[in-house]
C-alpha cells in the first residue's frame, strides 16, 4: 500500500510542476483519500499528506519563492490569528503526554493546511480561480454522494453497526463513519446553495449555475443518507439565512418558516420526535450529555491549557465513569474540543479566525459576480455542526475549513 501512495503522490507532484494552477484549484477532490494510510519508516502517513506534500514541492520548483511569497502578502487579514493559533497549537503539543503523537496531528491539522491555505491564496489571481475550486468541491461532493447512495441501496461498504435493515441504516460514503460524511457534505452544500443563490446569473454560465444546484443537492442527501440530525439541522439553517438574506425571498421564507413551525407544533407525530431530538432524549443525545458532562469534570482540573493535542482519550480516563459507553476521541462540541485540545488560548485563538471570517466576509465585494457574504455560510454549517460534534480535528476538515477561509 506504500508504495501505492508514494507512486501516486508523486504523479500528482509531477502535475503540480507541470500545471502548478491546476494542481492547486484541483487539489480538493483528494480530500478523501485520508482514509488511505501507509507507513514511511516507522512514521504514519496518508495519501492525502503525501499528495499535498508532493504539490508543495512541485508548485515550489515550478514558481520558485514567488508563489509564497505572493500567498504571505495576501493572508495579511489573517496574519494575526492564524500566528496565534500555530503558537497556542504548538503549545499543546508539549502540554500533551504523548510528544510525538500530538506533532503528527499538528502536522496534519495546523501545519499542513495552513501551508495549502498560504498556497490557495496565492493561486486565486482571478473570478475563474475561484469557480474552478468551486467545481473541484462539487466534483468531490457528487462522488462522494452516488457512493452513499450506492452503500444505503445495497448496503454493501457500511461498517458495522451501521450495516443494517435500511430503516435503520446510515450511509458512511468513503468515510470510517456516517457523521465523517455529513461533517464533509454540509458546508459544501451551504456553500453550493449560497453560490446559486447569490451570484449574479448574467456573470457565469448556465453550467456553473447547474453544478451549484448538483453540489447542494448532493451534500443535502449524503447529510441524510449519513442521517445526521446535526448535519442536516446545519444545511437548513444555511438555507433560511440565504434565503432571510435576499430581500426577494425573505418575506416568502419567514411566512414558509412561521407555518412550518405552527404545523410541526399541531401535529404530535411531527412534533414529538423534533423534540425528542433536540432536547437530547435519544440515545446519541444521551451519549453526547454524558461526555460533555465528564469532559467538564476533565477541565475543570485543567482549566488553562487542556489536555493537549491527541491527549483527551487518555486523559479522559479517571472521569469516565460511564463504562457501558466507549471513550471518544474528541468530546464532540465545538468548544469542549478545542478547549481540550488546545487550552483556553485555543478558543480564543479560534474565536478571533471566525471574527477575522465574519469580517472579510461582510466587507463590500470588489468582484462582479459573486457576494463575499455567501462564504459565511459554510462557516455557519460548520459552528452549528460543532455543536454536536467535531468539524475540525479530522485530516480532511481541517484543510476543507481553510479552503472555504481562502475562498473569501
Amino acid at each position: 500500500m506504500t508504495i501505492i501512495l508514494i507512486f501516486v503522490s508523486l504523479a500528482w507532484g509531477l502535475f503540480a510542476w507541470k500545471k502548478p494552477t491546476n494542481a492547486v484549484l484541483w487539489f480538493p477532490i483528494l480530500l478523501p483519500t485520508y482514509v488511505l494510510r501507509g507507513n514511511i519508516g516507522p512514521f504514519p502517513t496518508t495519501l492525502l499528506e503525501l499528495t499535498l506534500l508532493a504539490m508543495l514541492l512541485g508548485v515550489t520548483i515550478a514558481q520558485g519563492k514567488t508563489v509564497w511569497l505572493s500567498g504571505l502578502k495576501k493572508i495579511k487579514p489573517w496574519f494575526v490569528p492564524v500566528l496565534f493559533w500555530v503558537a497556542v497549537t504548538v503549545l499543546s503539543i508539549f502540554v500533551a503526554p504523548n510528544h510525538i503523537a500530538a506533532l503528527g496531528l499538528w502536522r496534519a491539522y495546523v501545519l499542513e493546511p495552513l501551508l495549502y491555505f498560504i498556497l490557495l491564496k496565492a493561486t486565486l489571481r482571478h473570478e475563474e480561480d475561484r469557480r474552478v475550486l468551486v467545481r473541484s468541491l462539487v466534483i468531490i461532493m457528487t462522488i462522494v454522494a452516488v457512493w452513499a447512495i450506492f452503500q444505503f441501496v445495497t448496503n454493501i461498504g457500511i461498517p458495522h453497526p451501521w450495516d443494517v435493515e435500511i430503516l435503520k441504516r446510515r450511509a458512511t460514503g468513503p468515510f470510517p463513519f456516517p457523521n465523517a460524511l455529513s461533517l464533509f457534505a454540509a458546508p459544501i452544500a451551504a456553500l453550493c446553495f449560497g453560490t446559486a443563490a447569490f451570484v449574479k446569473k448574467d456573470a457565469v454560465s448556465a453550467k456553473d449555475l447547474r453544478l451549484s444546484w448538483i453540489g447542494f443537492a448532493a451534500g443535502l442527501i449524503a447529510t441524510l443518507l449519513a442521517k445526521s440530525v446535526g448535519g442536516t439541522l446545519a444545511i437548513l439553517t444555511a438555507v433560511f439565512v440565504t434565503l432571510i438574506w435576499k430581500k426577494r425571498t425573505r418575506f416568502l421564507t419567514l411566512i414558509a418558516t412561521g407555518i412550518t413551525v405552527i404545523t410541526i407544533l399541531l401535529i404530535p407525530t411531527l412534533r414529538t420526535p423534533i423534540i425528542h431530538n433536540l432536547s437530547f432524549q435519544d440515545w446519541s443525545g444521551k451519549v453526547r450529555l454524558i461526555i460533555w458532562n465528564e469532559s467538564w469534570n476533565m477541565l475543570k482540573d485543567r482549566p488553562i491549557f487542556g489536555a493537549g493535542l491527541g491527549a483527551y482519550p487518555e486523559v479522559i480516563k479517571p472521569y469516565h465513569k460511564a463504562t457501558f459507553i466507549e471513550i471518544f476521541q474528541y468530546p464532540h462540541n465545538i468548544i469542549l474540543n478545542l478547549w481540550s485540545e488546545t487550552g483556553l488560548l485555543g478558543i480564543l485563538a479560534f474565536a478571533l479566525i471566525i471574527i477575522t471570517w465574519f469580517r472579510l466576509s461582510l466587507k463590500p465585494a470588489s468582484s462582479l459576480t459573486v457576494h463575499r457574504s455567501l462564504f459565511i455560510l459554510p462557516l455557519i454549517a460548520i459552528l452549528i455542526q460543532g455543536l454536536v460534534d467535531v468539524p475540525y480535528f479530522k485530516n480532511d476538515l481541517a484543510i476543507l475549513f481553510w479552503i472555504f477561509a481562502a475562498l473569501i
